[in-house]
Parts: structure tokens; sequence; C-alpha cells
């Protein structure tokens, strides 16, 4: 399991609009991708999905060891193969790139 720690990884979160009735779906089709592809990236931490309760939106949270291993990876072969078949998973639920968004970890608070 990946510790979040603060300024520790570069994060990617993406978020879709999708209908209801296709949530699942497109989770499981960018997860498959994922597996098969990421984990052999330099740099590639881990991916979480996140669904909305109403079905109409998914977040998907990637760590990265630092903003520059994830633009090396994004540019490597394997993540180019997955981008096109998340591109297909995308289209074929109707769902929709609403929000790309980067960030650093500023601040964890965790139960003690």
């Amino acid at each position: 399991m990946v510790t979040i720690d603060e300024n520790r990884f570069f994060t990617v979160m993406v978020e879709f609009d999708v209908e209801p009735q296709f949530q699942q779906v497109l989770i499981d089709g960018i997860t498959d991708q994922v597996e098969q592809y990421f984990p052999h990236l330099t740099g590639f931490v881990s991916a979480s999905f996140h669904a909305s309760d109403d079905g109409r939106k998914v977040v998907n949270y990637g760590q990265w060891l630092s903003k520059e291993s994830w633009m090396r990876s994004s540019s490597a072969t394997g993540f180019d193969i997955a981008k096109e078949s998340i591109a297909e998973v995308i289209k074929r639920c109707g769902a929709r790139t609403a929000k790309v968004d980067f960030f650093q970890v500023a601040r964890v608070i965790e139960s003690s």
C-alpha cells in the first residue's frame, strides 16, 4: 500500500463525467490499461480511482516520483499504447475528461 507523504510525489488528478450506467465500465476499462502498462514505467507509484455516489463522476488520482518522471513516462511506448486504449474506453462509455490538474501533497492528517 502506498503511503501519502507531504511533498513526496507528483500527483495527477483526472476527473471524468460519465452517465451512471457506464461509471464502473469506465473504471474497469481504464484500470485494465493502467494495470497492464503503467507499473513498468519508470517513476510510476500508484493510481487510484474514485467513483461518485451519484454515478456521474470518476476521479483518477495518480502518483509519480516526480513531475520529470511523469513527463518522461508520458512519452514512453507503454504510455502511448495505454493512452490510445483509454481513449477508446472513454469514447465507448460516452465519457468526457472534465478536468486534469497537477498537485503536490501539501499536508496529510492521519488518524492517531
